[in-house]
């Protein structure tokens, strides 16, 4: 754990409610940033993979970027909505 973090967790043990909300508002927005950014980094058309259900290794081609998340075909024919974050570019040609 960094010393930054470690910091910032003291400084949250003693708020009070009201410092707290801010800070759960802070947390969100940021959040939502980085989901938007790490969508708005792939485009229709790329090969990907991903972990889902159970720990299986998925590939497929994007067929939709949303704002936060993305719409990705998979090899099995099935569609899943994937937070940007959760997927990696693949090289390799993906036929889905």
């Amino acid at each position: 754990m960094t010393n930054r973090l470690k910091k910032t967790i003291e400084a949250i043990q003693q708020m009070d409610s009201e410092e707290l909300n801010s800070v759960v508002t802070a947390i969100k927005l940021r959040r939502n940033q980085l989901h938007f950014r790490d969508a708005q980094s792939f485009k229709i058309g790329d090969a990907v993979s991903f972990t889902g259900r159970h720990n299986a290794i998925l590939k497929g081609v994007i067929e939709k970027v949303k704002i936060k998340y993305i719409l990705v075909r998979t090899t099995t024919g099935q569609r899943w909505n994937v937070p940007g974050s959760h997927l990696t570019l693949i090289k390799e040609k993906v036929d889905a």
